[in-house]
């Protein structure tokens, strides 16, 4: 739907005129002028165009009865085009551009939400003791149209009002704003996009599958765009980052073929030959061009024939699930999603990548200059904790903290109970903060919070994320409850971290409860939408 509704213009200070059209308005005042509409097709982003006779660094302001703020403009120009965001729907708001005494104002009314959105319900908010900005997430798993439009990220303020969204006929997985402001972001499992706040793409790469023989989807759309730049490699799955350097980072995958099996494992008969066609991932940096820089294959680092702790190769039984569906559709039947990484993260010194393998239940720490494992975090792995119950178990989204500590999703599937625990203990998730020491090979849990519904532990079984926000709190992304009876399948806390048995106190909890049971990948708590001025 296209969504253009006319503008109330009042223009002050030395105003020459105004004109106002069906679906725009403009105003000038001594060679300063602007035009105000609603993007195309959005109903909540503004699109402000101000012209001047000479460069300037217009001051902008917007007005509204729930919350007002100031845009700030980067340098001088005598044209600038600026999205305004951070609007709720069907709401009034006043917008003031002024250039010394000049000002002009005017006033837009925003829409209302698509359909395609889903109802969030907020179960806790306490803005006063929540970290500032906008919860940006994506939500996948909303009922298909026709042709489907799979693709959605949502921002909502402290009061979960939603503020700003995106869709896209293709999944989104991991979203994270940029320095410059624009928002980069997975999608399809197959490709990656940078775009700015109108949702426009500035930049987008794709893997050589999605480029090549799956450029188009099962409705005959191109998945990638026709800009879109080529990168050497399979996919682009889970997780795409920016380096310092200006490069990106992704994990990726290939197929590789294992012999010497010694007997079945996922339940062959007496025909097995020994082998399996295993999908393994691939971290690859590559720079905007396309070009790669560097790859870091997992299988220099694991072994599924020789080594116990890596023999979980069955993975999961779907055809629908990636990285299932992008081998099973070029005709690779047989392929198994082994490692199933899924988070890739340059460490503090910038000289290692931390990587979650999620089915093996391991974190390797993998040198950037030579490629070769530092230690691995997990089960039978290089770093000792205190009781078997500290490792984490199918974990997400490592982080690494100032103080030098990794914060970790751990989903818990398969995590040994605790000390206390009878042995048939129900699994939980928590967010779980470690003290890494790998001269002395240990691994210490300095800090833990279980995810709670209403006050009881929960357990979400994929998908999540942690992340530490600017006044210390902690977003956790439960993304992927299954089957509650409440129907709550997704909820973001914000969570006060203290030294109580619970490990802090929730300050902002929303939920999805649809019946279709959507999922939230990711969360990130977005300071201003804005880069300073």
């Amino acid at each position: 739907m296209l969504w253009r509704i006319p503008l109330l213009l009042l223009f002050v200070a030395g105003a020459a005129g105004c004109t106002s059209g069906g679906d725009e308005a403009s105003a000038d005042a001594d060679g300063l002028s602007i035009e105000l509409e609603l993007a195309d097709d959005h109903a909540l982003v503004g699109r402000l165009v101000i012209e001047s006779d000479e460069p300037v660094r217009p001051q902008i302001e917007v007005v509204g009865t729930e919350r007002s703020f100031e845009i700030p403009v980067a340098g001088r120009a005598s044209r600038h085009e600026i999205p305004v965001v951070g609007l709720r729907a069907e709401h009034d708001y006043q917008v003031s551009v002024s250039v010394g005494e000049e000002v002009v104002e005017a006033g837009l009314r925003t829409g209302a939400l698509p359909d395609r959105l889903p109802e969030l319900r907020i179960a806790t908010a306490e803005p006063g003791e929540m970290s500032g900005g906008f919860t940006v997430f994506n939500v996948l798993g909303l009922p298909e149209g026709d042709p489907p439009s799979e693709g959605l990220a949502i921002a909502v303020d402290a009061e979960g009002e939603v503020v700003w969204y995106h869709l896209t006929d293709h999944p989104i997985g991991d979203l994270r704003q940029l320095e410059d402001g624009t928002i980069l972001h997975e999608y399809n499992d197959t490709g990656a996009r940078r775009i700015d706040l109108f949702g426009e793409t500035l930049e987008e790469w794709g893997g050589e599958i999605i480029m090549g023989p799956l450029r188009l989807d099962a409705h005959e759309r191109q998945v990638v765009g026709e800009g879109a730049t080529e990168v050497a490699t399979d996919s682009m799955h889970h997780e795409v980052g920016m380096l310092d350097n200006g490069n990106l980072v992704a994990v990726s995958s290939e197929m590789r073929t294992y012999d010497g099996f010694a007997g079945p494992l996922c339940g062959e008969g007496e025909d097995f030959d020994g082998s399996y066609d295993l999908i393994v991932d691939v971290i690859v940096e590559f720079q905007p061009d396309g070009t790669v820089v560097a790859e870091y294959p997992l299988a220099d680092h694991l072994d599924p024939v020789a080594r116990a702790r890596d023999q979980n190769v069955c993975g999961l039984p779907f055809d629908d699930v990636f990285p299932n569906w992008l081998y099973r559709a070029q005709g690779e039947a047989d392929a198994l999603d082994w490692t199933h990484a899924n988070a890739v993260v340059s460490d503090p010194s910038g000289a290692a990548f931390t990587v979650s393998v999620r089915h093996l239940d391991a974190i390797l720490q993998i040198d950037r200059a030579t490629g070769e494992l530092l230690w691995r975090f997990g089960p039978g792995g290089d770093l000792e904790v205190e009781h078997p119950s500290d490792y984490s178990s199918h974990q997400h989204a490592p982080e690494w903290q100032d103080d030098g500590t990794l914060l970790v999703y751990d989903n818990g599937n398969v995590r040994a109970p605790g000390p206390d625990d009878p042995a048939d203990v129900e699994p939980t998730t928590r967010a779980v903060q470690y003290r890494i020491d790998p001269e002395a090979g240990t691994a210490e849990v300095v800090w833990s919070y279980t995810a709670t519904v209403d006050g009881e532990p929960a357990y979400a079984s994929f998908v999540g994320d942690a992340d530490r926000m600017a006044n210390g709190n902690v977003l956790m992304t439960n993304g992927g409850y299954a089957d509650r009876p409440d129907q709550v399948s997704a909820q973001i806390v914000e969570v006060v971290p203290d030294d109580s048995p619970a490990g802090g106190r929730i300050v902002f909890d929303l939920r999805l409860d649809h019946p279709d049971q959507p999922i939230i990948y990711r969360a990130e708590r977005v300071e201003t939408f804005y880069p300073a001025g």
